[in-house]
């Protein structure tokens, strides 16, 4: 803090890095709040005390000398070797290419008439192999060199095992546990990468768990820090690729439990149900596995799609599957599936099941359908009148979609009902033939066309 001055606990710090920082990683000295030209560089200069090189001058809020402390901090992590390798090469070829433009020097296969032509009217051939060059160094900086991360989220309330089983999948003290409920306060991230099995040439991935604070009911969270932290879970929630629903296997499924999976199924997230505490369910026998299986799908029907898993944080039972169940979860999170093949199944479905009537002779005709966008998966269907068609038979829809498709085991089917006219349809085949067939009718925009 250039405003308060040097202070004891500078030189403490100051003096535990040069003692085992200094010497294997780059230490540098940023003096905030230097934003004042005339005074800036005189309340830096007291910091030269610390012995750790120049204090740069620099001002957060104005961004004074964030600049030079950038270059020298690369300046240095290149000359100790500090990050890995093949650090800065894209700064150096877009520092060749901007040096081999503003060259006077001819360049090779290159006299000095293309030089001055290059140099100021930017023609020639090697002017543009140096623009080339140039762009595409510039646009190697957009280019994302670490696979894309896969957020998980650990919910569920309190007192389930969240911070446990996340200490179990990393085989390390992440959070704190304790037996007391509401131990954790606020959303703790972890990143893992996972490497890819032996002999494949597949990438590695990149985990990110998020430890979320147990969500009680909402009568019972008052305003203050529990409010918040609840809040930052819900917002977990909506981030993630995968949420982790973590139950207590010794005391079932509660209330709270149902309200969760419905959010998870509202904000359209992929879901694996963990059941923890597995050790600790008592008399357990060849059937108890089974029936388990039938309670979980029968209270949570909101997420009745969703695999269900039965770990034990404690003694790390079945916690290595959680990876491939969170694989299975974002294939199928991100599938989609033709128009052809869907159609089909919504074919065989009415065949099986017409919508049904109701008293006045009405009935929903439904006429097509396709896959319009994933993450969730999301299915327009064109009817007569959406009106028609109730919850159970768009449950049903949904049932047999998943019974004839592989693939939607981990992740919810977002359903959109259309309604489109008689007319509206039979235009429509006119124009673009059946559906599925890829457009193979005559079409006619505008009815003067010949």
């Amino acid at each position: 803090d250039g405003q308060v001055g040097l202070t004891q606990m500078d030189d403490s710090i100051a003096e535990f890095l040069r003692k085992g920082i200094s010497n294997d990683i780059p230490v540098l000295v940023a003096v905030n709040k230097c934003e004042s030209e005339n005074t800036g560089s005189l309340a830096a200069a007291e910091f030269w005390n610390l012995g750790l090189g120049e204090p740069f001058a620099v001002s957060a809020l104005h961004g004074v000398g964030t600049a030079e402390l950038l270059e020298s901090m690369f300046e240095q992590i290149v000359i100790k070797k500090t990050a890995f390798p093949g650090f800065g090469t894209k700064v150096k070829e877009l520092l060749s290419a901007k040096a081999d433009w503003e060259s006077d020097e001819p360049l090779e296969d290159e006299d000095e008439t293309d030089a001055r032509l290059r140099k100021k009217y930017g023609v020639g051939d090697a002017a543009a192999k140096v623009m080339d060059r140039y762009q595409k160094a510039m646009d190697s900086f957009d280019e994302e060199d670490r696979p894309e991360e896969i957020n998980i989220a650990i919910v569920g309330r309190p007192n389930v095992g969240k911070s446990s089983l996340l200490n179990a999948i990393f085989g390390d003290t992440r959070a704190i546990v304790s037996e007391r409920a509401g131990t954790t306060r606020d959303s703790v991230d972890a990143v893992m990468e996972r490497p890819s099995p032996p002999g494949s040439e597949l990438p590695s991935t990149i985990y990110k768990f998020v430890d979320t604070a147990g969500i009680r009911r909402k009568g019972k969270v008052q305003y203050g820090p529990e409010f918040f932290m609840v809040n930052r879970a819900l917002r977990a929630i909506r981030r993630s690729d995968v949420s982790l629903l973590v139950l207590d296997a010794t005391v079932g499924v509660a209330e709270q439990d149902r309200i969760l999976a419905q959010k998870i199924a509202d904000d359209g997230r992929a879901c694996v149900i963990v059941c923890n505490k597995w050790d600790a369910v008592v008399d357990k026998d060849s059937g108890t596995y089974d029936k388990s299986v039938k309670y979980f799908r029968d209270e949570l029907p909101q997420v009745r799609w969703a695999p269900i898993l039965f770990t034990s944080a404690a003694t790390g039972q079945r916690v290595g599957k959680i990876y491939e169940a969170a694989d299975e979860a974002i294939k199928a999170h991100r599938k989609r599936i033709s128009t052809s093949i869907l159609n089909e199944v919504l074919r065989d479905a009415i065949l099986w099941q017409p919508p049904p009537a109701r008293r006045n002779g009405a009935q929903a005709k439904i006429y097509y359908c396709n896959q319009v966008s994933i993450r969730p998966p999301t299915i327009v269907v064109f009817v007569n009148d959406p009106k028609l068609l109730n919850d159970n038979y768009r449950r049903y829809l949904d049932r047999k979609f998943r019974e004839s498709l592989d693939g939607f085991e981990a992740t919810p089917i977002r359903w959109i009902f259309r309604g489109r006219r008689v007319r509206d349809m039979i235009r429509s085949k006119s124009m673009n033939g059946e559906p599925g067939d890829g457009g193979a009718g005559v079409s006619y925009p505008f009815p003067h066309a010949d």
